[in-house]
């Protein structure tokens, strides 16, 4: 049991907290692609370590990933026009770039803005069905390597996004957590004896009803994986029935 000193150091990512210090050092989905599926679509937003960013794809297709509020009047870009290479402010049209570098300022023409200012913005990487970005230091950031789970470009993936109302650690102890599925799930994940694992249109039966798992453990560059090895209903004697789990820092 965590104290409430434990919990907070743990679980606060925002600003300058110590487990936000440690997410910023590595590459971080911010959304997924298919979010951004067309040049000069409309923005999303995107939040991420307590900030309030905003992704769009320009009309070369580049991502760019930008503070939500114009650095002119903070008016929110999530409502801009992504348009001609850069996303642009509906309130006074200040125009950015992928990078966040300012393009046009129509209101301040004469001020010489464009291409002296830049907005906060932050490198992404597209791959594995998601857009990555890295929000530490940049000098000292480290090459982006695509994830495990990408494969090649015939892998097929498939990516559910879920909005949970938690902080990132109660979500993540639940999401690699493989013996409670024996419990909690059980009524949704039915053991039964069938010739194995089979899905159906009512339910993913499992040919296990062992609710104390052996547990295996590989670390890895990227995290570790890990075996919970449960006794099948069918040649106890000779199989076991793995369900596997991978879990990717932070």
């Amino acid at each position: 049991m965590l104290s409430r000193e434990e919990n907070e150091l743990l679980t606060r990512v925002e600003g300058d907290a110590p487990m936000g210090r440690i997410m910023r050092g590595h590459w971080l989905p911010a959304c997924l692609s298919e979010e951004l599926p067309e040049a000069d679509g409309d923005p999303v937003r995107v939040r991420l370590l307590g900030e309030d960013l905003v992704a769009f794809r320009d009309s070369k297709g580049r991502v760019g990933l930008l503070g939500e509020q114009c650095i002119h009047r903070k008016a929110s870009l999530f409502f801009g026009r992504n348009e001609d290479c850069g996303l642009r402010c509906l309130y006074h049209g200040w125009k950015y770039g992928v990078d966040g570098m300012v393009q046009e300022t129509p209101t301040e023409a004469r001020a010489g803005i464009a291409g002296r200012l830049k907005h906060k913005s932050y490198p992404v990487h597209e791959a594995a069905g998601f857009i990555w970005t890295y929000m530490g230091d940049e000098e000292n950031a480290p090459p982006f390597t695509a994830p495990v789970f990408g494969g090649e470009d015939t892998t097929h993936v498939s990516i559910v996004k879920i909005i949970v109302n938690c902080n990132w650690a109660q979500i993540l102890e639940g999401a690699i957590d493989s013996s409670h599925s024996s419990l909690l799930h059980s009524s949704d994940m039915v053991p039964t004896k069938i010739d194995g694992a089979k899905a159906t249109d009512q339910s993913w039966y499992r040919p296990s009803n062992d609710t104390s798992p052996r547990i295996q453990v590989e670390r890895t560059g990227y995290g570790f994986k890990y075996a919970a090895i449960r006794r099948p209903f069918e040649n106890e004697e000779t199989h076991d029935y793995i369900r596997t789990t991978l879990f990717i820092a932070p």
